[in-house]
């Protein structure tokens, strides 16, 4: 089979089973392909490329591996993929503002607002450096297309993301907002609509980015005149502009500090 970077994993395993083996000896982060349900949740929709960014290993390096064991290799200078470009001119180390968002995460708070908050008094010229142990995907998507440049780096397991405003005319109204999506009374009245015609799914227990790729995965799937009913810890701010793009709304319930129900309906 001949596979470049921006060959689904899917297609992969599909061809060859002994793959899953091979990609998970590269390091920690690829032995969640040993999981059949992580595995169902990630493949279909991960690249080579996107795999290798999350495991933190060169594109090159994948490729090898499958090689070894049977995969031919296309080399492609351009692979028609959006890609989003760090722009490292716009950096010093002089002027980096920290902003550790593990503690957050590890009580289980969305870091969203800090982030934003973070930003919005960032002054032209500084860097926000935020310290995380995976690359903010959906955050860098949305800044970048607010005219923020980017840079990423790996060390030690922890991964660097600095954000900087390039001018003075991107300014605080162009970042997005938290928006709370958090209802009780239409939540009720959704479910009444939506009685026998729910379909649920609980990402409260996996791993961040997971709880988003696994919604978007369910919605993909979703019938015409179903809903999704979501059991998960917090509103998932970064999903809401995914689903905005896809014609779905959500709408919430928040049960407790570590739990909200979500329903995800077509527009």
């Amino acid at each position: 089979m001949l596979i470049n970077s921006e060959t689904k994993i899917s297609e992969i395993i599909k061809e060859n089973e002994d793959a899953i083996d091979t990609i998970a000896t590269i390091n920690k982060h690829f032995k969640k392909l040993k999981n059949p349900i992580l595995r169902k949740v990630l493949a279909s929709r991960v690249t080579i490329a996107d795999a290798a960014k999350i495991g933190g290993v060169s594109t090159e390096i994948l490729l090898d591996r499958l090689s070894s064991i049977g995969f031919d290799i296309e080399k492609r200078q351009d692979s028609g993929k959006l890609v989003l470009k760090n722009k490292t001119d716009h950096f010093t180390d002089k002027v980096i503002i920290d902003f550790d968002a593990r503690p957050e995460l590890e009580k289980g708070i969305d870091p969203f607002k800090s982030i934003i908050r973070e930003l919005k008094n960032l002054p032209i010229g500084k860097t926000l450096k935020i310290i995380n142990t995976f690359e903010p995907l959906p955050l860098i998507k949305i800044l970048t297309e607010k005219g923020y440049a980017f840079k990423v780096e790996r060390e030690d397991g922890l991964v660097y993301t600095y954000l900087t405003k390039i001018n003075a005319e991107n300014s605080n109204k162009d970042l997005p907002k938290e928006i709370i999506e958090d209802d009780p009374m239409l939540f009720a009245k959704l479910e009444k609509i939506f009685e026998g015609k729910l379909q649920e799914v609980d990402v409260r227990q996996l791993e961040m980015p997971l709880p988003m790729v696994t919604i978007l995965q369910e919605i993909e799937n979703l019938k015409p005149g179903k809903a999704l009913f979501v059991h998960h810890k917090r509103i998932p701010q970064f999903l809401l502009s995914e689903l905005e793009q896809r014609g779905y709304n959500l709408v919430g319930k928040k049960i407790d500090e570590t739990n909200t129900n979500l329903i995800i309906y077509k527009k």
